[in-house]
């Protein structure tokens, strides 16, 4: 029992130990012949386990994309996942982040390309006021 809460506790505590995300609002700007001319799923994804966040670092959009659903059900609790769904040629303002000010081993933006390639972008380190640019074949994040 004693070792459980103390497993308890050191979660708890690993949990606030962990940087919060210094994003504030997000603009994502869709390019007029992305991906193909189609829609693009775009998720951005909170992780509060360090070891999960470096195994996400590591997997290119196409693998989070298939697994996603199952990584959710593996880890509710250190998971959380905004989706959209965007067009060619569409910009998107949120004013407020829903990611700012939690506490995070990190947040990635996964793109769902129809092209080879990891179509992934860590956020957490960008600018308070960030823009994702979604590019014919891949995506970039810039300050706007």
């Amino acid at each position: 029992m004693a070792a459980l809460l103390l497993s308890v506790l050191c979660m708890a505590g690993c949990s606030a130990s962990l940087p919060r995300v210094k994003i504030d609002s997000l603009a994502i700007n869709v390019a007029a012949q992305a991906n193909l001319d189609t829609p693009i799923a775009v998720d951005a994804v909170l992780v509060r386990n360090p070891q999960l966040f470096d195994t996400l670092l590591g997997l290119p959009s196409a693998k989070w994309f298939a697994q996603r659903d199952q990584l959710r059900r593996d880890y509710p609790g250190d998971l959380m996942v905004l989706s959209y769904e965007l067009v060619p040629g569409q910009q998107l303002t949120d004013p407020d982040f829903a990611f700012k000010g939690q506490r995070a081993a990190g947040v990635l933006v996964f793109a769902d390309y129809q092209t080879p390639g990891a179509h992934r972008v860590r956020l957490d380190g960008g600018p308070a006021k960030a823009r994702l640019q979604l590019g014919a074949q891949d995506l970039q994040l810039i300050s706007r």
